[in-house]
């Protein structure tokens, strides 16, 4: 962890004024190109950190007590969410969550393979 993040950090910065620079010189630059995947990524990461940290606090908070938790690194809270209410439970946070991000939005962020997981097990 020590070696990997600051590895991480500096290949992303490199790569981003790597990135600027090429389709400066080309004069093919599109902000909306490069940004996307990069704020995409950081939200993802964010949102991962936000439910491995905050994945007890929540399950205690919403009184999860069926067999899909919050708390997974690698899934989203909105996933979850959305996992929840359709397998367990409605909880306010899904309705939050939905209201402020889109219609449906917690039910769209469950990627393939949770839908089939959750469904096959």
């Amino acid at each position: 962890m020590f070696i990997g993040v600051p590895i991480f950090i500096i290949v992303f910065i490199c790569g981003v004024v790597y990135t600027f620079m090429k389709h400066l010189v080309r004069f093919d630059y599109s902000l909306k190109l490069l940004l996307r995947p990069i704020i995409r990524s950081i939200t993802l990461a964010a949102d991962g950190i936000a439910c491995a940290g905050g994945g007890e606090l929540l399950n205690d908070v919403l009184k999860i007590k069926g067999r899909i938790k919050y708390g997974k690194w690698y899934q989203t809270i909105s996933a979850i969410s959305g996992l929840i209410n359709i397998h367990e439970k409605d909880t306010w946070l899904r309705k939050f969550l939905d209201r402020s991000l889109g219609k449906n939005h917690c039910d769209e962020a469950i990627t393939e393979q949770d839908r089939f997981y959750y469904e096959h097990h």
